[in-house]
């Protein structure tokens, strides 16, 4: 079973795209475990605050956390470290979009799974 580790960003998706993550995570690799580090959870939480489609994104982006089976880890990093050093942690990919998120997995050569098309998914593993 493969581990994909979420980015604040994936966990918005769902309501921004409307992109079932869970559905498009098993298409793409089979069941995996998906896990959602504290770091992700704590900014959520603050965007969650918030007026508008962001607030709305990240308020339904915590309710799948707590409906689903995913995994929180705790991590000591914020932001976008938070993401890498859980994803190394469980040899897991990231799934984000964010550009510079992306480009340090691709530095430590952990593989990205990313929105393409604005309706799928796609992975990038590393050679």
């Amino acid at each position: 079973m493969r581990n994909v580790v979420l980015d604040t960003n994936a966990l918005l998706t769902p309501y921004q795209l409307g992109i079932n993550i869970e559905k498009e995570l098993n298409r793409l690799l089979g069941i995996c475990r998906i896990i959602v580090p504290t770091s992700v959870i704590k900014e959520a939480e603050k965007l969650a605050m918030q007026e508008g489609s962001v607030g709305r994104a990240a308020k339904l982006g915590l309710s799948i956390v707590r409906k689903k089976d995913y995994q929180i880890i705790e991590t000591s990093y914020d932001g976008d470290d938070g993401v890498i050093d859980v994803a190394i942690k469980t040899n897991a990919a990231v799934v984000t979009n964010d550009k510079e998120l992306k480009k340090k997995a691709k530095e430590m050569g952990l593989p990205i799974i990313y929105v393409r098309e604005e309706s799928r998914l796609e992975i990038e593993e590393s050679i």
